[in-house]
């Protein structure tokens, strides 16, 4: 973490994006119907998808700031990857809705020219989703938190979408009637892409995905550090949210007492917490060798 007023950001973002992606969903569908737009509205009901996904993370960001206990020796960290599965259904089932009023508009062949005020209203939207985007990626990323990057990724789908459905507005009034219509198809295809992205991201962390290879790196060098410490022979990981849990096996010399090999377990331990950033809790093994 770079500052520490991260952690006060990181507080307040999820809510911030709850309460702006209500507004914007509100905002969005009121104009796009006022206007005929049906690329604004197909954007709108994406920003709804956005407020209930982002609903769920704020949850379970409160769920997951709770300590380890008894029965969750790990913490709750993994409930951030609930979240993010839930976030990924409602940006589907979304997706799904905008893609199927398409097709119908098609078909029907209704191309209403969308009003003037719906292409303010996108250009507003598109500012906003990239400002909640920033927001919500600095927080994320200095907090390495699964859940705030998944709500980043929302607001920065919803900032391309808005870049879709303004073309598709532009196109209209310069003649192409059907542009507005396929932009809402680009919107829906889009967002069917963000949503599969972020279930994998759900999954993995669910099933104890592995820190990346430079954390790794970063856990052996603390780790040879420690005088006594002959190498390391083994390394696992697993992501928990915000934090990570490692369990790692280390040589020492079989001739060093029981008590001596404590000690060096004991400063492998401190020396891994305080310079490998991200590290909720460590179990450390010995392996005696000649």
């Amino acid at each position: 973490m770079k500052y520490t007023e991260c952690l006060k950001c990181g507080q307040t973002s999820p809510r911030w994006s709850f309460f702006g992606n209500t507004l914007a969903a509100l905002f969005k569908v009121l104009i796009g119907t006022l206007t005929g737009s049906k690329g604004l509205v197909a954007d709108g009901v994406h920003s709804a998808a956005d407020a209930m996904s982002s609903l769920f993370i704020l949850i379970a960001l409160k769920v997951a700031d709770k300590p380890h206990d008894d029965k969750h020796p790990y913490g709750y960290g993994k409930i951030e990857y609930i979240s993010t599965l839930c976030a990924s259904t409602f940006l589907f089932i979304g997706a799904g809705s905008i893609f199927i009023d398409a097709l119908k508009t098609f078909k029907q062949g209704i191309h209403e020219m969308p009003g003037d005020a719906a292409l303010l209203a996108t250009v507003i939207s598109l500012c906003f989703s990239y400002l909640m985007y920033v927001s919500n990626n600095c927080a994320g990323t200095q907090l390495s938190s699964p859940a705030m990057l998944a709500d980043a990724n929302e607001s920065k789908a919803d900032s391309i979408t808005s870049v879709a459905v303004l073309l598709g507005l532009i196109g209209a009034k310069l003649g192409y009637p059907n542009a507005d219509t396929i932009a809402a198809v680009i919107v829906s295809l889009f967002i069917f892409n963000m949503s599969v992205e972020m279930f994998l991201q759900g999954i993995n962390g669910l099933i104890d995905m592995s820190v990346d290879p430079d954390v790794m790196g970063e856990i052996v060098a603390a780790s040879l550090k420690i005088e006594g410490v002959a190498g390391v022979k083994s390394i696992k990981t697993r992501q928990m949210g915000q934090k990570n849990w490692i369990d790692i096996e280390i040589n020492v010399s079989h001739k060093i007492s029981v008590l001596e090999v404590h000690v060096i377990a004991e400063k492998v331990r401190e020396a891994i917490m305080s310079e490998v950033a991200g590290i909720g809790g460590i179990s450390v093994a010995t392996y005696p060798i000649d």
